[in-house]
């Protein structure tokens, strides 16, 4: 089974780049015929499309394609940046039977997080691992929870 956001994240990606090209085009305009703009207006309008480029470029900069696989014993997780070209290697890969808690904590502003506990039974550790996801539905939230059925539920 795998479940993915990476065709929803790249829509968003490609909406965001389209609004840095329409802003381009804007100031591109606007200084073509800056004869049309009060003279007051035109430094404050120019750092108004900078600053938005800028908070653009940082949710590009902040997105993450996220893969969820599970072929029964063991699971994999690659988290990347959609841009990324050439092989892209799991960012998690461990047996089931390792994982003692698996939690999706949603929030209904940012997004959400996912919250693994794994336990390395060579060194009796448990690794704690907590990935931001977005753009998934709430199907394959459910999904992926029935897949770790046998997991106990144990508090963080």
């Amino acid at each position: 089974m795998v479940l993915s956001n990476k065709k929803n994240v790249t829509r968003k990606m490609n909406f965001l780049f389209i609004l840095i090209f329409i802003i381009f085009c804007i100031t591109v305009v606007g200084i073509i015929i800056k004869s049309l703009i009060k003279y007051s207006y035109r430094l404050p309008l120019f750092i108004l499309m900078i600053i938005l480029t800028v908070i653009i470029f940082k949710w590009i900069k902040s997105l993450r394609v996220f893969e969820f696989e599970n072929i029964g014993s063991t699971f994999t997780i690659k988290y990347y940046h959609p841009l990324k070209r050439g092989s892209i290697f799991p960012y998690l890969e461990f047996p089931i039977e390792n994982v003692t808690h698996f939690q999706m904590q949603e929030r209904k502003i940012k997004c959400n997080i996912l919250k693994i506990n794994i336990l390395l039974k060579e060194k009796n550790k448990i690794l704690r691992f907590k990935l931001k996801v977005s753009n998934l539905s709430k199907n394959s939230y459910k999904k992926m929870e029935e897949s770790f059925t046998n997991i106990p539920a144990y508090p963080v």
